[in-house]
């Protein structure tokens, strides 16, 4: 494969799109320049070219303020749209795994085959089946063009596009230096759960569930503004004796309900490798942060969980250091993408 040129990771959020660019990310990564910029309300995944020129807007301003200049991009695609599916192959050789691949595909994918842009990774062998590993993935054609369009209408070079969970697995294989972990990466619609084992990312799910619906919550059950539950809910969170426990008490079913859909995946990923699943969990994303998260979900699953430092083996010039030491975990899946080499 080719080698990228020096480039900007650019990750879009539900409400914010945020942007990172490296230097010297073979040997040891530099912070070149980094920035944020609000999303626009309901233009994630849109085919209105509308919503499409003012996600580029918003871009435009993001480079403007953080007075980025290099415009060479690449982009990651937001997880709950990107089909992934581990697969086995048992008697099929090395040269007839393509083939194999393609039309075990045709079977799984929810649209044609002819609509999608599919790629695949070996990912081990089964030596009592005798078969090849793979992890599937593919992303529908018509969300590639969106991403393609946005870059154009941001005067953007577009050099490359991958999933999220690739790039963060990036970032934490890179810059925490682990191999076996269990990513979760808590966003404003959605939770995302990815597994890596021996650096290589070998499963991924994205839960319809993610820190809004724990904002939505405090405003039903107290009737507060949504700007002061989202303030509740990052002064207080899981934090089981803060304000007599109400909190608490109002956002654990909800993440009861996403540690519920962890186990599940866990279980599919055992089930289908015969392997036992990471203990280490690796907490990333804008939710990240959410007081009492950590130890809520170490105890519930019985896991080792930490937040993420994306950051720990990048060299950070003083002027960035508030940034980053406030936000760290959100950046992951953006530093991921900075950090791809070809």
């Amino acid at each position: 494969m080719a080698k990228l040129p020096d480039h900007v990771g650019i990750d879009f959020g539900t409400h914010t799109v945020k942007a990172v660019e490296l230097k010297d990310i073979t040997t040891t990564p530099k912070l070149v320049n980094l920035g944020s910029q609000l999303t626009p309300a309901g233009v994630i995944n849109s085919e209105e070219r509308q919503d499409q020129k003012r996600l580029a807007e918003a871009l435009k301003l993001l480079y403007a303020n953080s007075r980025i200049k290099n415009t060479s991009v690449v982009m990651a695609l937001p997880e709950f749209s990107v089909f992934t599916r581990f697969l086995e192959f048992p008697g099929v050789k090395q040269e007839e795994l393509k083939e194999s691949v393609y039309y075990e595909a045709k079977q799984y994918l929810p649209i044609p085959i002819d609509e999608v842009q599919m790629s695949y990774v070996v990912i081990g062998f089964n030596e009592e089946k005798n078969a090849p590993r793979v992890l599937l993935v593919a992303a529908p054609k018509k969300i590639i063009e969106i991403y393609m369009n946005i870059a154009n209408f941001a005067n953007l070079d577009l050099i490359a596009i991958e999933t999220e969970s690739v790039a963060m697995g990036r970032a934490m294989f890179r810059s925490l230096k682990k191999k076996d972990c269990v990513m979760l990466d808590f966003g404003a619609n959605s939770t995302d759960m990815s597994i890596m084992t021996n650096g290589s990312l070998v499963f991924s799910q994205s839960i319809s569930i993610g820190s809004d619906s724990l904002t939505q919550s405090i405003v039903n059950k107290f009737n507060f503004e949504y700007k002061r539950a989202e303030e509740f809910k990052r002064a207080y969170g899981l934090i089981p004796n803060a304000v007599e426990g109400k909190i608490y008490a109002v956002l654990t079913p909800i993440i009861e309900s996403i540690m519920a859909e962890i186990r599940r995946g866990v279980e599919f990923y055992k089930n289908k490798t015969m392997t036992v699943a990471p203990n280490e969990y690796l907490i990333n994303g804008d939710g990240a942060l959410l007081p009492g998260l950590t130890e809520y979900i170490s105890k519930s699953l019985g896991v080792s969980a930490q937040v993420a430092n994306p950051w720990f083996n990048i060299v950070v010039d003083n002027r960035f250091k508030n940034i980053v030491a406030k936000s760290g975990a959100s950046y992951s899946v953006a530093i991921g993408l900075s950090l791809k080499e070809e």
